[in-house]
């Protein structure tokens, strides 16, 4: 038995909770802005960040799963998609011992896509809804729950419609999600938003939450990713202060075509 006199000290009340990093990326389907695949180089990528929860939207389906069925916003999807839903983000959780919820999007005979959430902290799946604005976009968002350093943590993983009609259904579905369903505590909302127009900041600004690259000064610009020019993506958060935008380095601007947004954050 150890001498209690070398034993570590206890935590103090008064303990910093340790910084919380989190990545937002649209995988474009494992493809690179001149459409060739690269996908191992994204996997590679990913591994080298060490982020406690990671945002996928077009993760990729590499199989043909069961046929599935969405019946709009507010219903989840049905069955558990474990073992009939295998996609790049399902082959990132198990190099990397990761959990893993996901979410499909797109569910054509031919191929699908849709939007993950990973972390290497217990997660629990929320759940997953259609929220496509009109037939022509399918989109969802997918929810789940981390905990991290004794404190839950809600996450969003949102992918929104190109049209400005459909995106400002789609926010307002979500922020009326977030009023019912999570009122209070840490909150994580990410996503390809393609709200270059920023009407996302004002609209969930008024519950409360901060668009990270916005509240810290920053362009938050990551498409297109060879020359980013627009702040398609977006990181809300309520409860987390926002520490650092972190620039993505040289070697993703060629792996899709749009760079990944990476924060570091902080309970408060």
């Amino acid at each position: 038995m150890r001498n209690p006199e070398h034993l570590p000290p206890a935590p103090s009340a008064n303990a910093v909770t340790p910084d919380f990093t989190a990545v937002s990326w649209n995988l474009h389907k494992g493809r690179s802005p001149l459409g060739l695949r690269a996908w191992s180089a994204m996997q590679r990528w990913v591994q080298t960040t060490n982020a406690d929860v990671y945002f996928l939207q077009e993760a990729m389906a590499r199989r043909m799963p069961q046929p599935m069925l969405a019946s709009g916003f507010g219903k989840p999807l049905s069955a558990p998609l474990d073992d009939v839903w295998h996609c790049q983000a399902t082959e990132i959780a198990t190099a990397l011992e990761l959990q893993i919820a996901l979410g499909p999007n797109v569910f054509k005979p031919s191929w699908r896509h849709g939007n993950a959430i990973l972390s290497p902290h217990p997660l629990d799946l929320s759940g997953r809804w259609d929220i496509s604005a009109h037939r022509f976009e399918k989109r969802g968002l997918l929810v789940a729950r981390a905990t991290f350093a004794g404190h839950a943590i809600t996450l969003l993983c949102a992918h929104l419609a190109l049209t400005r009609a459909a995106r400002l259904r789609q926010m307002n579905w979500i922020a009326h999600w977030i009023a019912k369903e999570a009122p209070d505590g840490p909150l994580v909302l990410a996503g390809d938003f393609n709200d270059w127009r920023n009407d996302s900041v004002a609209l969930f600004g008024e519950l409360g939450m901060n668009e990270v690259a916005t509240m810290l000064g920053e362009s938050g610009r990551t498409f297109p990713a060879f020359s980013p020019a627009l702040a398609l993506d977006k990181m809300f958060v309520r409860g987390l202060k926002p520490l650092e935008w972190i620039v993505p380095t040289q070697d993703t601007a060629w792996l899709s075509d749009h760079l990944p947004y990476m924060a570091r954050l902080r309970i408060e």
